[in-house]
């Protein structure tokens, strides 16, 4: 399965480390978007409050030893582009996942409960927490890879660059010379009234 990085030019040193070292920065979980990421409450579970409390310890310990990288399952959403983009003017990389590390985000209002998850386990309680987002969010369509490291190795080339329809022509420039180095096909998104779509990109002088 491949998803999409949405990434600004303000940095390019970014891009570059993505399509020359194939690889995906992953961070920490105090600094993701959305306020309640990891958010998992005490619940109830009379007669074992010491066991739970020693459990929800480890649980947190755990969280914080993981580090995320937010991706979408898709590059046509306008508002993701105007988000994560810099307003159509930055670009989207199709990367491959790692599928034993990645996760699809589950949108939901409601509280993880340390309670529901005392006999499944800390990583069950992990994997829960960190999938979990609210329904505010769930225009983003994520995916994510939750890894220990700082970075994590894509297991095949990156197929395709997808560079916003208000990227500089300098900036393009640099990005269609970057890939043609690596051997990524790169397209320009076009805006219409139902989506974006792709066209292929002209040779850029």
């Amino acid at each position: 399965m491949n998803a999409y990085k949405f990434r600004t030019t303000d940095d390019l040193d970014r891009v570059a480390d993505i399509l020359v070292n194939r690889r995906l920065y992953c961070s920490d979980v105090e600094h993701l978007n959305d306020i309640r990421e990891a958010d998992i409450r005490v619940g109830n579970d009379r007669g074992r409050e010491g066991k739970l409390l020693e459990f929800g310890l480890s649980v947190t310990r755990a969280i914080r030893a993981y580090r995320v990288c937010s991706l979408s399952k898709t590059f046509n959403n306008p508002l993701l582009w105007a988000h994560y983009a810099g307003g159509s003017s930055g670009l989207v990389i199709e990367v491959p996942l790692p599928a034993p590390d990645s996760i699809d985000v589950v949108y939901d209002d409601d509280f993880i409960f340390l309670s529901d998850y005392l006999d499944a386990g800390v990583d069950a309680a992990v994997r829960a927490a960190l999938a979990r987002k609210t329904k505010a969010w769930q225009h983003e369509e994520e995916v994510r890879v939750i890894v220990r490291a700082q970075f994590c190795d894509l297991p095949a080339p990156i197929p395709r660059v997808i560079v916003g329809s208000r990227m500089g022509r300098t900036t393009l420039h640099a990005v269609a010379q970057l890939c043609s180095t690596h051997g990524i096909a790169i397209e320009r998104a076009v805006v219409a009234d139902w989506g974006v779509y792709t066209v292929g990109l002209q040779q850029v002088g």
